[in-house]
């Protein structure tokens, strides 16, 4: 469909060839844990995080925009968290201009006080 869309004669230039190719999709997870310095609740810090990591994982989901640990670690990081600790993913998911990166799972608990 796209592909005789933009072969058309009166679309594209003469000299020009449209390829039409679809993108690989490089799935991945995340897993973690937080842990956060003493206070009263920890379910309103763990949904900060939750929602901030979604923030990420959406902008994420575009051709040839990597999956690196630091920004996770950083969308994790908010207001009340002493620290991250990531079992998934084990390095940064570098992708080239044909892939997207798919998150199929997160997982993101809460791991006490290291206080």
């Amino acid at each position: 469909v796209v592909r005789n869309a933009l072969n058309g004669e009166d679309v594209r230039p003469v000299a020009d060839r449209v390829t039409v190719q679809s993108a690989a999709i490089v799935e991945y997870q995340i897993n973690a844990t937080l842990y956060l310095y003493p206070g009263p609740e920890s379910e309103p810090i763990r949904a900060a995080a939750v929602k901030k990591l979604e923030a990420y994982i959406t902008a994420q989901h575009r051709l040839g925009r990597d999956i690196r640990l630091s920004a996770i670690y950083a969308a994790l990081h908010v207001e009340g968290v002493q620290r991250v600790e990531l079992t998934a993913p084990l390095a940064d998911i570098v992708l080239n201009s044909m892939q997207a990166s798919f998150c199929t799972e997160y997982r993101v608990v809460t791991g006490g006080s290291d206080e």
